[in-house]
């Protein structure tokens, strides 16, 4: 489907062809109110209301090339080829890189056999490459927390947790979270920066941004420590909690647990696709007053519907933030997905 950037202020999230929040604030009302009719007018199939709005917004916010690839996928949508390639080759050109999501949008599908798309594809995968490779330089500069168990032995292959924290957040609280449950299963803990400046805090980009330092989390971690390859776990809170959830779907393969907190889900983006017995447990946690638990407890019954191992934990008197009694509570989260 089309381009559906994710507003990942805490856990709201917003579906169908929006810009990101740091591209609309500030921004006067008629462009917010344009965005809602243009993504109206995508999930109603009005092709051409849409197209009128889209090329309105690509006045409104020239800058910003996710804006030109959703008029591309709207183009390629309504049978114009020409056109849809068009803006497909503007959202390159202005540095579109969310490669992973081109190669999956079915909005394009029209178009992918043209003369033409692949050119603009290898700019595509320039633009991620050339990402990627600053990503890496910035993360490299900022190494992960790491908290080593105080029974840690280096003859025993230990098991790991991955911590991503929420938008606009530090991470330097997340030791003192997340140390003590950690410790109690003899887990050393790894907590990333997102490389994105939110405030005084950081935040998390794209889903193959967050791949890409978590990626290299592993290694680094891999480098100091004999890790047990069947138990490493990846959780998140908010925005982190969403990171956490995809990354666990789409690498099943690395990891044994996944613990997302908390995290936004849009049925028709995030549904899983279904189990066939490799996947990680899943441990969904969200207090039962948190503007999400709607959307949590939805992400848990897909799972489960999927045939993920599936545990939901709705914390009483809780709101968007970690549970009180916090070594208890994710405790029992980390010994769901690692027995």
């Amino acid at each position: 489907m089309g381009f559906r950037l994710r507003i990942s202020a805490g856990a709201v999230l917003v579906a169908a062809l929006l810009v990101p929040l740091d591209v609309i604030a500030g921004k006067s009302v008629k462009v917010q109110a344009t965005q809602r009719a243009f993504s109206d007018s995508y999930r109603q199939g009005d092709w051409s209301r849409a197209i009128d709005l889209g090329l309105e917004l690509v006045q409104l916010m020239p800058e910003h090339p996710v804006t030109q690839y959703n008029l591309a996928c709207i183009y390629a949508l309504n049978g114009d080829r020409h056109e849809a390639l068009h803006w497909l080759g503007r959202a390159a050109a202005g540095g579109f890189l969310q490669l992973s999501h081109l190669d999956s949008d079915s909005d394009l599908d029209g178009i992918r056999d043209s003369p033409g798309f692949e050119n603009v594809r290898q700019a595509i995968v320039e633009n991620h490459r050339r990402r990627r490779s600053q990503i890496l330089e910035i993360a490299k500069s900022s190494p992960p927390l790491i908290v080593v168990p105080d029974d840690y032995d280096p003859d025993s292959p230990a098991p790991l947790v991955i911590a991503l924290h929420g938008y606009g957040d530090h991470g330097e609280n997340y030791p003192k979270l997340w140390g003590g449950a950690a410790g109690e299963v003899g887990a050393i803990l790894a907590v990333p920066f997102g490389v994105r400046a939110v405030g005084d805090g950081r935040a998390w980009g794209d889903l193959d941004e967050t791949e890409t330092i978590v990626m290299l989390t592993l290694e680094q971690v891999r480098k100091k420590f004999d890790i047990d390859q069947d138990r490493v776990v990846l959780t998140g809170f908010s925005q982190g909690g969403f990171m956490a959830m995809a990354l666990g779907t789409r690498h099943a393969d690395l990891f044994s647990g996944v613990i997302p907190m908390a995290g936004g889900y849009i049925p028709d983006i995030d549904a899983p696709p279904p189990a066939d017995g490799e996947e990680p447990n899943f441990y969904f946690m969200v207090g039962s007053r948190d503007n999400a638990v709607s959307q949590v407890r939805r992400a848990a019954a897909d799972y489960k519907e999927a045939g993920y191992e599936v545990k939901l934990r709705v914390v009483a008197g809780t709101s968007h933030s970690f549970p009180r009694d916090t070594k208890r509570e994710l405790g029992k989260a980390l010994r769901f997905v690692l027995e």
